[in-house]
């Protein structure tokens, strides 16, 4: 993800990349090379040496919390990657480290820039599907490598329901408001080292029921797709399909997507534009941490076999 956020600032032009660092010194200078940057064996040794203004932090979730809070400690803005944390408690301290006037935090829930899901997003607040009923979901795919192989743990990576499905979890809250209750199944701690698989029902606050499907050790390209169904008409995306948005019923035409920029460049190109203008974002950092506390809460489903009920924000 850390090469993706940099091949992203490359189309940024309002960003100086200054230093890269990671742990693994040819991925350092790997990345370092992709913007001109220089590359640093750790982020000590990058803001020792270097004027830095906004830490993007790409790295496995159970570090998120260290590295956010040294950041904000020295008064540096923070881009997250999605999961803000690995625990509700790491996601409260990160979220009080930054609750005052001083640096901000954004945290990457990307699906908010795609094309097709801003397009959905447009339709529901424009009451053009009615009212919203069912809605379901389906993220696949290939499982995860990364350092020490850290997905193949739960514990660090939370799974499919923490990494991949916190994605819609967001996306569905954005939409439909708040989730009242969880119920959800999947393999969790079931040890299937190459596999995770997790089938979630959210009933949110308003009566609407979301369907959402993660896959972990998919044998094909990643890939997803949503279908949202209303009183008026069916809205659908699917990846995997020429048309990537679809309309069914109701009398308007299926939206014309933009293309062109990379979600994550519009994603990161949002960021920077708040912290120079000071407007709100698009992701509040109370988001991402609600985000999260839906896939414990499903977490938590699959470990007792019964529904969570989230009841209020704490």
């Amino acid at each position: 993800m850390g090469g993706v956020h940099l091949n992203a600032y490359a189309n940024i032009p309002e960003v100086e990349v200054v230093g890269v660092a990671d742990a693994s010194r040819e991925s350092a200078a790997a990345g370092a090379e992709l913007v001109g940057a220089r590359p640093y064996a750790s982020y000590g040794e990058l803001v020792a040496a270097e004027d830095v203004e906004v830490v993007d932090i790409c790295l496995p979730t159970v570090f998120h919390r260290d590295l956010a809070l040294r950041a904000a400690g020295e008064g540096r803005h923070v881009i997250l990657e999605k999961p803000i944390a690995r625990t509700i408690e790491d996601a409260r301290e990160i979220l009080d480290a930054f609750s005052g006037d001083g640096p901000r935090l954004f945290v990457g829930h990307v699906v908010r820039f795609f094309p097709e899901y801003v397009g959905i997003k447009d339709k529901i607040d424009a009451g053009e599907l009615g009212t919203i009923g069912v809605v379901r979901t389906s993220r696949r795919s290939p499982f995860l490598t990364g350092w020490n192989d850290w997905y193949a743990d739960w514990r660090v990576s939370g799974g499919v329901l923490v990494d991949l499905l916190i994605h819609d979890f967001d996306f569905l809250r954005w939409v439909l408001g708040d989730v009242e209750r969880v119920y959800a199944r999947g393999v969790l701690g079931r040890e299937y080292n190459r596999l995770d698989y997790a089938l979630v029902t959210l009933r949110f606050e308003d009566g609407t029921i979301a369907h959402v499907e993660g896959h972990w050790g998919y044998p094909g390209p990643f890939n997803y797709s949503i279908e949202v169904a209303g009183s008026r008409a069916l809205l659908t995306a699917d990846s995997t399909e020429p048309a990537t948005l679809e309309l069914i019923g109701g009398q308007a035409e299926s939206p014309e997507l933009a293309s062109g920029r990379s979600p994550y460049e519009m994603e990161l190109a949002h960021f920077v534009r708040c912290i120079a203008s000071g407007e709100e974002s698009i992701v509040k950092p109370g988001d991402a941490y609600e985000a999260l506390r839906i896939s414990l809460a499903a977490t938590e489903s699959v470990v007792k076999g019964e529904p969570v009920t989230l009841g209020g924000r704490p």
